[in-house]
């Protein structure tokens, strides 16, 4: 049998009726003329189906002389509704799930890559599922060629979120800073005057800057207070107490560093939303490219084996 055209193959199965120890000189096998032979219509295969017999005569030769004999060869057709509603289906339905992964924002990477993966190992268990009820071949079937192109999609699907994740690179993870976090750094290099006068003590000109009741360096919300990290400031004698001259930001041990480049998020949220329009660019095209190479590797494949 040859299977290479497998679940789309057509057999031939022969049967002879051969005389054993009689010559054609004490006995001869013929057809009958008006019907040779007759096929019980009852009788059904659940994957083949008989599409037509031939008779004939084959009349073996020996060296001890002629022996009579009659053959007839069956042809049978596989029935392909197991394999379309067992193989084929479900297996056009695993590759257009991988699809979704299109459809996802590319941030999702757990969601893309576990679809993409998922569907990737159900269809090579689909694969091996159609291959327990054939002998082992050495070459390629016809199902085997769908299967494996079918895998190729999937993997590509997979690959795609790949090349996506190389347009995002490391974008996703940068986040540009917190507009509350910018209020907040300034608001503390702002030098408030506390609403407790004790707060400020003059000791030989040194200034200690405390946390005033939610009006000072400290925060509300329960915040670390700040204190000078330079050195002490003298206070001037004739300058009225609650006018001290503030210190300077770098004198408060806090680095300014958004301050001190405040392009630096405009420029970061640029940088992503050009990575991610490109991203989104390559998503929407392969919405289009995947299901329509798909459709044509089925429109080949069925054109080619449907006639078989």
């Amino acid at each position: 049998m040859n299977f290479q055209s497998y679940p789309h193959d057509t057999q031939q199965c022969a049967m002879k009726i051969e005389s054993l120890s009689h010559t054609t000189d004490d006995l001869i096998f013929v057809w009958d003329p008006l019907v040779p032979l007759e096929v019980d219509e009852r009788i059904e295969l659940p994957q083949l189906d008989l599409v037509s017999n031939e008779t004939g005569d084959c009349t073996q030769v020996y060296s001890t002389g002629n022996f009579t004999c009659l053959e007839v060869v069956f042809t049978f057709k596989r029935r392909l509704g197991y394999y379309l509603f067992h193989t084929y289906i479900p297996t056009c339905l695993i590759v257009i799930m991988s699809w979704i992964s299109f459809w996802i924002k590319p941030e999702a990477v757990p969601a893309r890559v576990t679809l993409g993966v998922t569907s990737l190992l159900t269809l090579s268990t689909q694969h091996a599922n159609s291959q327990k009820s054939l002998p082992p071949v050495s070459y390629i079937k016809a199902i085997d060629m769908f299967m494996s192109s079918c895998t190729v999609f999937v993997f590509l699907s997979l690959m795609e979120y790949a090349m996506v994740n190389i347009i995002l690179g490391d974008m996703v993870d940068q986040k540009p800073p917190d507009e509350n976090l910018m209020r907040r750094i300034t608001r503390k290099l702002t030098i408030r005057r506390p609403r407790n006068a004790n707060s400020r003590r003059r000791n030989g000109g040194d200034v200690t800057l405390q946390e005033a009741e939610n009006g000072g360096f400290g925060d509300p919300e329960g915040e670390p207070r700040i204190m000078p990290a330079g050195p002490p400031i003298p206070h001037a004698h004739h300058q009225h107490p609650h006018h001290a001259p503030a210190p300077p930001p770098s004198s408060l041990g806090i680095l300014p560093k958004y301050g001190s480049t405040p392009n630096l998020p405009k420029s970061m949220a640029t940088e992503m939303k050009e990575a991610r329009e490109k991203a989104i660019l390559v998503d929407r095209f392969s919405r289009v490219a995947f299901p329509l190479s798909f459709t044509v590797l089925n429109l080949l494949y069925w054109a080619v084996y449907f006639e078989w």
